[in-house]
């Protein structure tokens, strides 16, 4: 997890675009815009200065962008404050733009699936993906949530700070970690993910960790090797949602059931340990909902 300093710290503009993964220009268009301002600009060099703590407050908008509002939409509802009454009526309207919305990209798929399914030509078997479906229960984790670049070296360095942060509470427990891709895809310009290392479920209020929550319904997919895989698999277990009538329900899971760990400053069960690539056993879970 970041440490507590982290908030109070003042960076330029091109430092809190990196640590927000946002480009300088999308920073400078949501100030004049209103809907997103720096801390405070500099009185002598007119430099825009921001506070990590700000984060939090960048990604509400950049989720409400995401969502579809307008700039003076999200302009308006961050001015309000969230018990205000109006704020809730907002919110429950851009709910329904958004059930609505999808309704009509479903039809869409639907209508794009049957052009592409020839008169009498078989289903999706599954043949050259083995998915089966089950229930994930709930999991006690130390978390480190940030947005990277490019999966790989980012990530393995979340995973070992969160590895040491846990032994140092000894709080470790024998399951599997797993990182979430809060954006549900493998191909955006900046990944929003969130490494999970679990813990006893009785030290979370000595570490600092949350619960994960459960999933009534999950396509999982395993592989063995290297993690450049999993883009593939997460394509042939989509054919597979498409084929059962599902969509994805929340952030997809990779857990890692063996795996590489450089394992400085704490130590792992030799079990889970691989000596080389071609030795990681990886589980994809996408969360199910009905389409």
């Amino acid at each position: 997890m970041p440490p507590l300093s982290l908030g109070q710290s003042v960076l330029k503009i091109g430092g809190f675009s990196r640590l927000a993964g946002v480009t300088i220009k999308t920073l400078r268009f949501y100030d004049g815009a209103g809907i997103f301002r720096p801390a405070r600009i500099a009185s002598r060099t007119g430099y825009r200065l921001y506070r990590a703590a700000q984060l939090s407050e960048l990604q509400w908008v950049r989720w409400l962008r995401e969502l579809g509002c307008s700039v003076r939409e999200i302009r308006e509802l961050t001015a309000l404050p969230a018990p205000h009454a109006d704020y809730a009526q907002r919110l429950i309207a851009l709910r329904r733009r958004l059930v609505l919305r999808l309704a009509l990209d479903e039809e869409r798929l639907r209508r794009l699936d049957a052009a592409l399914q020839p008169p009498g030509a078989p289903g999706f078997s599954g043949a050259h993906c083995a998915v089966a479906e089950r229930r994930l229960g709930p999991v006690a984790a130390l978390t480190m949530r940030e947005r990277v670049r490019s999966p790989g070296g980012a990530i393995e360095r979340m995973f070992e700070a969160t590895e040491r942060e846990v032994a140092r509470h000894a709080r470790r427990a024998p399951r599997s970690p797993f990182l979430l891709l809060h954006d549900m895809e493998y191909r955006q310009p900046y990944l929003d993910v969130e490494v999970c290392v679990p813990v006893v479920p009785n030290s979370l209020s000595a570490c600092g960790g949350r619960v994960i929550a459960g999933v009534h319904r999950a396509a999982c997919a395993r592989f063995s090797g290297p993690y450049e895989q999993a883009p593939l698999l997460y394509e042939s277990v989509l054919d597979w949602m498409s084929s059962t009538g599902t969509r994805i329900g929340g952030p997809v899971r990779e857990v890692y059931l063996r795996y590489g760990a450089d394992q400085r400053g704490y130590t792992l069960s030799p079990r889970v340990m691989a000596r080389s690539e071609a030795d990681y056993r990886t589980e994809l879970q996408v969360p199910l909902v009905r389409a």
